[in-house]
C-alpha cells in the first residue's frame, strides 16, 4: 500500500507537533534532557516560594541570633541580680554556648540534610527553642541557665538556623546577598523586640513572666516559619554524604575560614558587655544600659540591608564584609575612650551598623568560595563550625581580664578589637589569593 509523499512544509509542521506533543500519548516514554534537568534545578532566584522562604529565614533568626543578640541584658540582670557572686566570664559561657551551637550543629544537620531529614531538624529544632525558653524562666542557678538557655536553647537553635540557611540558598543565585541580607536582618529586630519586652516587663511582672512572654513570643513567630519552609522541588539534598575534601587544599577558602574565625572570636564582645559596661563603669540605671543594647540592634538593621544591597548590585559579598569588618574593629578601639553616657551611646550606634556586615553576608561570602553547588552544604558546615568554636570562646576570653583588672574592660577591648582587626587581615589576604588586587567582584 503506497503511502501519502508529504511536502517539505508538511514534514517540518509534522516534526514541530511531535516535539509539543507530550511523548507518552505517541507511545513513548517520557524522558528528561540533561538541560531539561539543569533548568529544573536552577535556583528561581525570586517569585513567591522565594521571597516566602526569606521571610521565614527572617523568623528563624530572629528568634536564634535574635535571642542571642539579646543576651546582653541577661548577662547585666544575671550579674546585678540574680547571680550577683558570678564572674562576668563565667555568666557569658551561658550565651556562647548557646550561640556555638547554632553554628556548630551544622556538623549535625548537613549530613542529615542530605539524607532527606530536612523537616526534621527544621520543625524539631524550633519546637525545642520554644520549650527551651519557656524551661529557661524556672531556672534560678547558673549550672541550670547553662544547660537550658545555653546548651538546650543552642541545639534548637542550630537544628532549626543551619537548616533553614542552607534551603534559604537553594532558591536564590544573583539575589543571596539582599535575601540573606532581609533573613539576617531578623537578629536585629529580635535584638530590639526582647530588649524591649525586658525594658517594659522585667521590674513589673518579675523575671520568671517576662521570659515566659518571649516564650510565647518565640512560638506565635515560628509557627508560621515552619508553614513555610520546605525543600525545593528540584533540589532534594537526597543523597551519599561525600566529605569535600578539596576545601583542605584550597587556599582562599582556608583563609576566609581563619578570617572568619578571628573575627567572630571578637564580633559579640560588643553585644554582650555594652550593658554591664554602662552600668559598672558609667553606673548608668538598668534601663539607660538596656537601652543601649536596644540602640547597638536598631542601627544594626540598616547595616543589614546596605551592605547587602551593596554586595549584589556592585562589589560582591568579600569585598563588602573585609570593611565592615575593619570598621567594627575601629568601634571597638574608639570604646576605650569613652568616659559618657552619649559617647558610648555613639560608639554603639556605630558599632551596632559596622558589625552588620560581618553577621548579614557570612552566609553569601560561603557561597562565593563553592564552586561545586552540590558541596555547599559541607562547605558551609565546616565555616560554622569554626565559626562556632569562635563564639564559644569569645565571649567568656573577653571577660576573663575584666574581673582580673578589678572590673576595668582595656584588656578586654583589645583583644576584641585585635581580633576582629585579625580577622580583617585574613579576610583581606583571602581576597588577594582569589582575586589579586584587580578591582573584581568577589
Amino acid at each position: 500500500m503506497g503511502g501519502r509523499v508529504l511536502s517539505t512544509k508538511q514534514a517540518a509542521e509534522l516534526a514541530r507537533l511531535q516535539d509539543i506533543i507530550p511523548k507518552t500519548l505517541l507511545g513513548h516514554p517520557p524522558t528528561f534532557s540533561k538541560e531539561l534537568a539543569t533548568t529544573y534545578t536552577e535556583p528561581p532566584d525570586g517569585g513567591f516560594m522565594a521571597w516566602a522562604h526569606t521571610v521565614a529565614g527572617h523568623l528563624i533568626i530572629f528568634n536564634a541570633q535574635g535571642l542571642n543578640m539579646s543576651f546582653g541584658l541577661f548577662q547585666a540582670y544575671y550579674r546585678n541580680v540574680m547571680l550577683p557572686d558570678t564572674s562576668p566570664a563565667q555568666i557569658a559561657w551561658i550565651g556562647s554556648f548557646q550561640i556555638f551551637l547554632l553554628f556548630f550543629m551544622s556538623i549535625v544537620v548537613s549530613p542529615l540534610m542530605d539524607k532527606g531529614y530536612f523537616q526534621v531538624c527544621f520543625n524539631g529544632g524550633s519546637a525545642l527553642v520554644a520549650l527551651a525558653v519557656l524551661t529557661t524562666s524556672f531556672c534560678t542557678q547558673w549550672w541550670q541557665l547553662l544547660l537550658v538557655q545555653g546548651i538546650m536553647t543552642g541545639v534548637g537553635m542550630g537544628l532549626a538556623f543551619a537548616s533553614g540557611s542552607i534551603i534559604l540558598m537553594t532558591y536564590f543565585s544573583k539575589r543571596i546577598g539582599l535575601a540573606t541580607g532581609i533573613a539576617g536582618a531578623g537578629s536585629s529586630t529580635g535584638g530590639i523586640v526582647y530588649p524591649l519586652m525586658a525594658e517594659k516587663l522585667l521590674f513589673r511582672i518579675g523575671y520568671a513572666w517576662t521570659v515566659r512572654a518571649m516564650a510565647l513570643v518565640v512560638l506565635l513567630t515560628l509557627i508560621p516559619a515552619n508553614i513555610i519552609a520546605r525543600e525545593r522541588p528540584g533540589h532534594s539534598g537526597r543523597g551519599k554524604i561525600t566529605m569535600d575534601w578539596s576545601a583542605l587544599r584550597d587556599i582562599p577558602f582556608l583563609l576566609m575560614v581563619t578570617g572568619m574565625f578571628f573575627a567572630y572570636w571578637g564580633i559579640y564582645f560588643g553585644f554582650y558587655y555594652i550593658a554591664t559596661f554602662g552600668q559598672s563603669i558609667l553606673h548608668l540605671s538598668s534601663t539607660s544600659s538596656i537601652n543601649l543594647l536596644i540602640a547597638m540592634n536598631a542601627a544594626n538593621l540598616p547595616g543589614r540591608f546596605l551592605p547587602a544591597l551593596i554586595s549584589d548590585a556592585c562589589i560582591g559579598p568579600l569585598n563588602t564584609i573585609i570593611p565592615s569588618t575593619f570598621l567594627a574593629a575601629m568601634q571597638i578601639f574608639f570604646w576605650v575612650g569613652v568616659s559618657s553616657h552619649s559617647a558610648l551611646l555613639v560608639v554603639a550606634c556605630l558599632y551596632g551598623f559596622s558589625a552588620a556586615g560581618l553577621q548579614s553576608l557570612y552566609s553569601a561570602t560561603i557561597y562565593s568560595f563553592s564552586p561545586d553547588p552540590s558541596k555547599v552544604g559541607v562547605r558551609m558546615a565546616m565555616v560554622f563550625a569554626a565559626i562556632g568554636l569562635a563564639c564559644l570562646t569569645g565571649a567568656p576570653i573577653g571577660g576573663a581580664p575584666i574581673q582580673r583588672d578589678n572590673g576595668g574592660y582595656l584588656y578586654a577591648q583589645f583583644f576584641a578589637g585585635g581580633s576582629l582587626a585579625l580577622g580583617a587581615g585574613f579576610l583581606l589576604a583571602a581576597r588577594v589569593c582569589k582575586g589579586g588586587w584587580l578591582p573584581i567582584r568577589v
